[in-house]
């Protein structure tokens, strides 16, 4: 196996490594510079069966200790251009990406308020909604303006609609949310490791000047995030580097700085530590490329101590409108849980208004309907998320060919016998259609023809 040698970097990489790997670590290095398999997760909350298109496409296989995780064996492309994937069914994800927040669900109540502290692209976040069953609040952070661009995409693809988004400085989140969550993840920008046999501007950046320096930003942001959380709560430290310096150093720091913070145990199915201190090493979680046939990965679950209270949530009532418009598109949906904020004709379904009323969030909840002054139209995401609840007089069955071209922004032609406004393939919403004459006019949002945010 050759590369190249620009920067050292090869050199400088295993001089670091085969020390702390010893005998292990020509199989971690293969394991780094192997080409990886290809996944995706279903979403489990909105209750469709996307697995019917899925694996007619393509060959999955499910990935052990991961629900609705698959290893995409063939049919990778094919994947992406299905339904169920450009309807927010699936979304492409690494199973060690998942795991820290498997670790941090495994520790939440009901209806959590929790933190994404840098959260886009949203993979995980979207995860979070999913797992918490859209109930409970997320405060999503992110503080690059174009990254903030790609987290919504995904949140309102998706159809994350308990996640609020901010865009501040993760060091200055205790300004804002001092003692507020019940769960928060940190999955903390790092030297990236896990990709430094694969990609070559990784190569040219990394040094152990940059490791040192991406573990002192780490340092700032676990000490923030420590801080938002409430007594009792608990906050998943994640990265997808490799170092010691990066992972359990940053937690030790933390545990030596703060005597009110304690690991938690973050499961058996994942490897140990390495840094030597049995109290760390028996309670992280390193997925090695050397034993795991996915993405390096490192997690830590820290608590607070305290009893942990939980927020009462005040369940604001539908007006007579939305109520209509529930029991006329989605009958089988309990609303209970939810609320409606209406901005610009434009009716956003959220979760907990009450809590963080003094926050100016950049985006809240997922967009529901549209008033057009006589009716609530609902939007193709509405129709997405909330399909299974749809009652079979108001399903429109269209084939794949007009599915693709309604996906593509195009009209559809029908006949008179066209009454319904909810379109269907094969039991996959695929959106919102209205009637003019002999056409079935396009009402899907034109922000889902554009950047499809689409990587292997």
């Amino acid at each position: 196996m050759v590369y190249a040698m620009e920067n050292n970097w090869l050199e400088l990489f295993r001089k670091e490594y085969k020390p702390l790997l010893k005998d292990r670590y020509d199989e971690f290095e293969y394991g780094l510079s192997c080409p990886k398999a290809r996944h995706i997760r279903l979403s489990k909350c909105r209750n469709i069966d996307y697995m019917q298109e899925l694996e007619s496409i393509s060959s999955l296989e499910s990935v052990a200790n991961y629900d609705n995780m698959y290893k995409v064996v063939e049919g990778a492309e094919r994947v992406t251009e299905s339904l169920s994937f450009q309807t927010g069914g699936a979304y492409i994800m690494n199973p060690s990406s998942l795991a820290p927040v498997k670790i941090l669900m495994s520790y939440m109540r009901q209806n959590p308020v929790m933190l994404d502290v840098s959260s886009a692209p949203g993979g995980k976040t979207c995860a979070l909604s999913d797992m918490s069953n859209r109930k409970g609040v997320i405060v999503a952070n992110e503080i690059s303006s174009s990254r903030l661009k790609s987290l919504h995409f995904n949140l309102e693809k998706y159809g994350a609609y308990n996640v609020k988004t901010v865009s501040l400085d993760g060091r200055l989140l205790p300004k804002y949310f001092e003692n507020s969550f019940d769960g928060i993840l940190l999955d903390a920008p790092c030297s990236n490791e896990n990709k430094i046999f694969r990609n070559k501007t990784v190569q040219a950046s990394w040094g152990k000047e940059l490791v040192c320096r991406m573990a002192e930003l780490q340092f700032q942001l676990i000490k923030s995030a420590f801080s938002c959380l409430k007594p009792g709560g608990v906050l998943v430290y994640s990265t997808c580097t490799l170092s010691l310096e990066e992972n359990e150093m940053v937690v030790k720091k933390l545990l030596d700085e703060f005597s009110d913070a304690y690991l938690l145990p973050c499961g058996k199915e994942y490897g140990k530590g390495l840094l030597g201190i049995d109290e760390i090493d028996e309670n992280v979680a390193r997925i090695m490329p050397d034993k795991d046939n996915i993405d390096g990965f490192f997690a830590a679950a820290i608590a607070k101590k305290g009893d942990l209270v939980s927020y009462d949530f005040i369940h604001t009532k539908l007006s007579k409108k939305e109520d209509e418009f529930f029991k006329k598109y989605f009958p089988a949906y309990s609303h209970d849980h939810i609320s409606i904020k209406e901005v610009d004709r434009k009716g956003y379904i959220e979760t907990a208004p009450e809590i963080f009323k003094n926050i100016r969030f950049k985006r809240r909840g997922l967009n529901l309907y549209k008033d057009t002054g006589k009716t609530y139209e609902p939007t193709c995401q509405s129709v997405w998320e909330l399909g299974s609840y749809v009652e079979d007089r108001l399903k429109c069955n269209i084939s794949e060919e007009f599915s693709i071209n309604y996906m593509k922004g195009f009209d559809i032609s029908c006949n008179d016998n066209y009454n319904n406004e909810l379109l269907y393939y094969n039991n996959i919403p695929v959106g919102y259609g209205k009637k003019m004459e002999n056409t079935i006019k396009n009402k899907l949002d034109r922000y889902f023809l554009y950047g499809k945010n689409i990587e292997w």
